[in-house]
This record gives structure tokens, C-alpha cells and sequence, in this order.
């Protein structure tokens, strides 16, 4: 076998943290020896899927599922504040806070993390290593030290900043959102700004090794042996024939049933509508609330599912025998018995929908929301609404366009997504026919 030994190297957050466990678990599967290196408050999960677990930092701040609850020291807790006042300005605005931030909560200390991993290379015989594209420290570290990785993007591929492309500024908008030109130069700039203080850190630290070469864009650092993307092949861009492997997977999930008593609380013949603003964006209770009323006017018998988060005693006032309003989701689980996904774009909700496909409607706040919220408006999966400037009738706009999207298509790419996942990555990267 090509890799007999793989190391993953996992950040903190609960978003990212899952699909990369069912990546490992395709890699075992097909007879690798998978060694998973996490935070502490992942080891459970990681021995219960019998790998091998490795204690290793990589952030300071952690998400374990529990969005803006999660476990945070006071600085990660007073930018994330300003991440959610930003969400209710602008998309531009968002954006450009999150590129102020990026060095703070995403460069975690390169020089202690090429220690640490050179410790594990020493005490483990690693053939290969599995890093997240957010965790730039470690791909730092790698590079540094000339160990062979893979690249995995559990985010949109723009992630990756392409040749001429801005990092964290979408090359295409959804008609939804307002860009003023102003606000797009300012983004630009900032994210130049953002993109040399990176590298400048990555080439500092490269410097001390003088067999290695500088880069030109840190956010463009990935490996030379291959990238997995966790989405869809939208532009048939999918490369695995030359180095790096450019490999489009569809999702990274596992199927999960539903108890009975969930099962009970969906027994409905009616319309199920399911409203998720993930771990984090579900800070917004406004949005959250305007949907639950807006789609309870539109749909008076449809059966409405919400996921609050923090806000769920706040927005309970709103639950009856058809909302159910509840902290969190057994999202996987429900996704098949839904009709209608609205949801925030991320990534994750977005895989798992189009695995069963779902109709789609998307209200980009942050990140990469932006981009899969054009990929699908574009490609006619789903509709897409400004979740700061939304109304009855615009909502309803977007429900009616139901009727609109092309099945033939979200047929294609469910098909597409079935056929592919985790185990179509690993048998690529292991040369199994």
C-alpha cells in the first residue's frame, strides 16, 4: 500500500473536526494504520471510531458544537462579538472583520507547532499527513519541515485562493447581496493587507530553513501531492491524473437515524421546513425569529423545525405542535424527512441537503456563505436571500421558486454526491482501483 501510516491533524471546531473523522475512517477502512491528533475534548469520539488519538493544540479557541458557548478565552469571546455586530451591517463588513481576525484566532504560534510536530514525526513512522486548510499553522509546519501532506478544504474551494484571486473576497456575488464598489475596494484592501502579514510570518519562519523555498501567498500554501474538496465539481475543474490531485468529494457525513421520539414530533403529511444558522450564525436571534413568524404566515400548516442554539428559551414563545424550536438538531438524522433546507450556506448543512436532495433556500452572512450561495443560484439548485434585508414577500419569492429548480440537476448532483464521499477520496490517494 502506497500510505501505511497517515496522521491527521484536526483543528478544534466541531464544523471542521467531523468530516475529517469520516475521512480518517475511509482511510482505516481500506487497511491504513490512522493516528488522529485533536484537542483533548475530542478524544471520545475519535477512540469510539476505534483510531488511534493523539493529543495536539492547534487554536487557541475551540468550538465543540455549541457555537458562541463554545470554549473560548476573553480576546477569541470579544472578536467573536464583533463578528456578530458585523453580520448586521453588511456582507463587506463581515468579511473585513473576519480578515482583521484571521491573524489572531488562525496563526497559532508556528514556532511551538514545529516542534510539536517534529515530535510526532520522531515517535511515529508517518507516511502521510492529513491538514485542514484553515489550520495554517500546521501546513506551515509541514512545509517547514518537508513532510508529505494532503490538503483537505472542508470549506467552498475559493478557500484556496486561485492565481489573481483575493483571499476571503467572493470572484462572484448572488444577486441578493448589495456590494457597493467602495465597500468591495475597501474589502480588497484589507485583504491584501491580510494576505501579506501572513505570508511575511510564513517566510520569517521559512527563512530558518534555508533548503526550502519562500511562497507568495500563505492562503495559497497547500500540498503538492493533492487537495480534497468537501463539494461539488460545479465547473469541472476536478484534476486526478496530475499532482497536486484536485478531488471533489461531495460530503463528508455519515448517515444517522432518527430516535422515536423524533420520529413522533415529524409524524406530519404536511410541508417540513427546517431553519439552521449553524453552530454560530444562530447568534442571530432577529433573523431566526423573523423566519420562524414570516414562514408561519406563508406555511400556517406546515411543520417548521428550528434550530436556536443559545437563543432557545428566548424563541421558545414561538414553539406549537407544528415548531419545534430546540437548542440544537439532530441535523444528519432529519435531513432525509425535510422538504425545504434554509439555512445560513455553510458548507456542511449544504452537502448534507444535496446528498438528499433537498430544495434550498440560503442566507450568506460570513466566509464562504457568499460563494455557495452563488454556486447554487447560479447552477439553479436553490434560491438565495439577504438575511439583513428580507421580507414576507420576498421569502415567500423564494419558496414559490420551489417550483422553479431544476430536479433533472439537483437529481444529477444527489446522484454525483451518493457515488463519491470520503471513500471515493481515500481509494484515489491510495491508488485502489
Amino acid at each position: 500500500m502506497k500510505y501505511k501510516k497517515i496522521f491527521f491533524i484536526s483543528p478544534p471546531f466541531y464544523s471542521h473536526f467531523n468530516p475529517l473523522l469520516v475521512l480518517a475512517k475511509s482511510f482505516k477502512k481500506y487497511g491504513v494504520e490512522v493516528t488522529f491528533g485533536c484537542s483533548i475534548e475530542f478524544k471520545e469520539k475519535i477512540l469510539k471510531e476505534n483510531l488511534k488519538f493523539y493529543e495536539i493544540d492547534i487554536n487557541t479557541n475551540k468550538n465543540l458544537g455549541e457555537g458562541e458557548n463554545g470554549v473560548q478565552s476573553n480576546a477569541e469571546q470579544i472578536r467573536l462579538e464583533e463578528f456578530f455586530a458585523s453580520t448586521k451591517i453588511s456582507a463587506a463588513e463581515t468579511l473585513i472583520t473576519q480578515s482583521n481576525h484571521r491573524k489572531a484566532d488562525m496563526l497559532y504560534s508556528p514556532d511551538e507547532l514545529i516542534e510539536k510536530i517534529k515530535l510526532i514525526d520522531d515517535l511515529i513512522d508517518v507516511d502521510l499527513y492529513v491538514v485542514d486548510i484553515l489550520s495554517y499553522s500546521v501546513t506551515l509546519s509541514l512545509y517547514f519541515l518537508g513532510l508529505p501532506f494532503i490538503t483537505f478544504c472542508p470549506p467552498h474551494p475559493n478557500t484556496i485562493p486561485k492565481e489573481g484571486a483575493y483571499f476571503n473576497v467572493p470572484r462572484s456575488w448572488p444577486k441578493a447581496i448589495d456590494i457597493k464598489q467602495d465597500d468591495l475596494k475597501k474589502l480588497k484592501h484589507v485583504s491584501t493587507q491580510t494576505e501579506k502579514e501572513f505570508t511575511d510570518v510564513f517566510n520569517n519562519v521559512i527563512s530558518e530553513n534555508k533548503s526550502i523555498k519562500k511562497i507568495s501567498n500563505a492562503f495559497s500554501l497547500v500540498s503538492e501531492i493533492a487537495v480534497i474538496y468537501n463539494y461539488f465539481d460545479f465547473y469541472n475543474t476536478q484534476n486526478t491524473q496530475e499532482k497536486p490531485k484536485e478531488i471533489f468529494i461531495g460530503n463528508s457525513f455519515e448517515a444517522d437515524s432518527l430516535d422515536e421520539e423524533w420520529l413522533e414530533k415529524i409524524n406530519t403529511k404536511e410541508k417540513i421546513i427546517m431553519i439552521s444558522l449553524g453552530t454560530f450564525l444562530s447568534n442571530r436571534k432577529d433573523v431566526l425569529e423573523k423566519l420562524i413568524l414570516l414562514a408561519r404566515e406563508i406555511y400556517p400548516r406546515a411543520l417548521l423545525i428550528v434550530s436556536a442554539g443559545s437563543h432557545v428559551e428566548e424563541l421558545k414563545k414561538y414553539s406549537s405542535p407544528n415548531t419545534i424550536i430546540e437548542a440544537f438538531l439532530p441535523q444528519i438524522a432529519i435531513m432525509p424527512f425535510v422538504d425545504i433546507v434554509v439555512f445560513h450556506g455553510g458548507c456542511n448543512t449544504l452537502t448534507e441537503a444535496m446528498y438528499y436532495g433537498k430544495d434550498l433556500i440560503i442566507l450568506p452572512f460570513s466566509s464562504d456563505q457568499f460563494n455557495i450561495a452563488y454556486d447554487i443560484e447560479k447552477n439553479n439548485l436553490g434560491s438565495v436571500l439577504d438575511p439583513n434585508n428580507f421580507n414576507k414577500e420576498k421569502l415567500s419569492q423564494a419558496f414559490n421558486n420551489m417550483e422553479k429548480i431544476s430536479k433533472d440537476d439537483l437529481l444529477y448532483w444527489k446522484n454525483i454526491s451518493r457515488e463519491r464521499g470520503t471513500d471515493y477520496a481515500a481509494k484515489i490517494i491510495l491508488d485502489i482501483e
